[in-house]
């Protein structure tokens, strides 16, 4: 009988092998999906502990633990990379197997129910399953169902956390040669009763139904991450992820799962296929070209581009792709096959250099040190929610800066004249405060103190004059005006 641990990755292989279901899943303190083992139903065949990944000695072989090709990659259609997290590479592949009237899993949002779990096309539109869901999914028994898929015939495409791609190799005990197996470079998972209970607070502030859910809304560019929320009365929630609660504490790694802090499969993967967002694409300069030409002449025609002056602004901005691009990882000879078939149909592909393209493929360890403190993190907002925990987290000053980068990137005629304010950053939380700053961003070494409207000096500048000169520009673009009717409008 396996025994449980705090280190489940909650693969559920262990669940849907058992032959008299003898294993149930039920939430954790921290809110997380875990097994767990009935005794009295328990018959000791020892199934349950064969199966689990991390009892196994080593997951993976050696030659696979670097790809054997590695793309740059976006679908042909604009509309599908649209509507992708990135490039749009797992639509071509999923597309691929039903064309040939093949089934294809992944994971679905359930808005009215606010779970998260695995599905397949079967029961469920393919542009259900497509963006990233940063919050685990539940499995249930659908690891039997790709078996039987399998054992049909029928051509499977299974999509999930590296995790769980290796409870279902370890699940079907022999390779299949009509099963593809695709993960993608996972970050962590969030407890589902934690965003469930985040989104019950939006419903009750906008009084109202969220009817779609978006972890990866393209309104602010590919390369700010931007939370969404439409409800049902017509109203919108949009924020990047320093300004939303949810997404800041993700970021941060604060309420991970606790598998996740030191996982065992970032950089061993069952999969056949590996995919991520290409965010280092501007290291790579030849092979981005073709991606920059065509970005030119249609790109900039979407209603996201107009909006986003600001978007230049981003480091090695004129060598990546606004619209979204995918890093594509093949790690077996059939993931390399099922690639060069959608490169014929619908992918534009560009190889890579693998070492390079590698960067991602690297171990995950956690000090025992930090365990208290992520405890407390993942209890924070498990029993206080997120808002608290981001609180707890972030300075005043901080959280003033965020506030007012947000206020100004929904204001696409302001954002142009501030562009170290609304640059790419929603990864980076500033090192320090900056005392006297009032927008509470860092300062540049150079830096004289007096500028408050929170932007950087060039090194040739003095420090009054800029300060001058950025406090004038902020006065003509936020103070009341005016109008010809005489009355006082905010130019905002």
């Amino acid at each position: 009988m396996i025994q449980i641990k705090e280190t489940c990755t909650g693969c559920m292989a262990c669940r849907n092998i058992c032959p008299v279901g003898a294993i149930g899943q039920e939430t954790d303190p921290y809110g997380f999906v875990m097994p767990v083992v009935r005794p009295e139903k328990c018959i000791r065949c020892g199934r349950c502990e064969k199966v689990c990944p991390l009892l196994q000695n080593s997951g993976t072989d050696e030659e696979r633990c670097l790809p054997l090709c590695a793309c740059a990659a976006r679908h042909r259609e604009p509309e599908v990379v649209e509507k992708s997290s990135s490039g749009g590479a797992f639509y071509a592949l999923a597309e691929r197997v039903l064309q040939r009237d093949g089934i294809v899993f992944g994971c679905y949002y359930d808005t009215r129910h606010k779970t998260a779990y695995l599905t397949d096309t079967d029961h469920m539109p393919l542009e259900r399953l497509l963006t990233s869901k940063y919050v685990e999914s539940y499995i249930g028994d659908h690891l039997k169902r790709v078996k039987r898929q399998l054992e049909t015939g029928r051509e499977v495409l299974f999509c999930g956390t590296p995790c769980q791609v290796a409870g279902l190799v370890s699940f079907l005990g022999r390779p299949y040669d009509n099963l593809l197996t695709v993960d993608f470079t996972c970050g962590a998972v969030t407890a589902q009763g934690t965003l469930r209970d985040y989104l019950d607070t939006l419903e009750k502030r906008y009084r109202s139904r969220i009817v779609r859910l978006s972890f990866r809304d393209k309104y602010y560019g590919w390369g700010q991450y931007c939370f969404l929320a439409e409800f049902e009365n017509g109203k919108t929630y949009r924020k990047t992820a320093m300004s939303d609660p949810y997404f800041f504490c993700f970021l941060r790694s604060s309420m991970q799962r606790l598998s996740c802090h030191e996982c065992r499969f970032s950089d061993r993967h069952f999969s056949d296929i590996i995919l991520s967002d290409f965010w280092k694409c501007g290291d790579f300069e030849e092979a981005m070209r073709s991606f920059t030409r065509s970005d030119d002449s249609s790109s900039r025609k979407t209603k996201e581009s107009r909006s986003l002056p600001f978007a230049a602004h981003r480091e090695k901005q004129e060598q990546m792709d606004r619209r979204g691009l995918s890093l594509v990882l093949a790690m077996t000879s059939k993931g390399a096959a099922a690639l060069g078939e959608s490169r014929k149909d619908s992918l534009l592909l560009e190889d890579l250099d693998i070492q390079r393209a590698s960067y991602n493929l690297r171990p995950r360890v956690c000090p025992e040190e930090k365990l208290p403190e992520i405890r407390a993190d993942q209890a924070c907002a498990h029993q206080e929610g997120v808002t608290a925990l981001r609180r707890r987290l972030l300075s005043p000053q901080k959280r003033l800066h965020y506030a007012f980068r947000q206020f100004i990137m929904d204001r696409p005629h302001i954002a142009a004249h501030f562009p170290t304010i609304v640059g790419h950053g929603q990864l980076m939380v500033p090192s320090g405060n900056s005392g006297k700053n009032g927008a509470g961003t860092n300062r540049s070494s150079g830096e004289s103190g007096k500028n408050s409207a929170g932007m950087k000096l060039s090194s040739g500048e003095s420090g009054e004059n800029s300060a001058e000169n950025c406090e004038e520009k902020r006065r003509s673009l936020v103070e009341p005006r005016k109008s010809a009717t005489g009355k006082r409008n905010l130019n905002l």
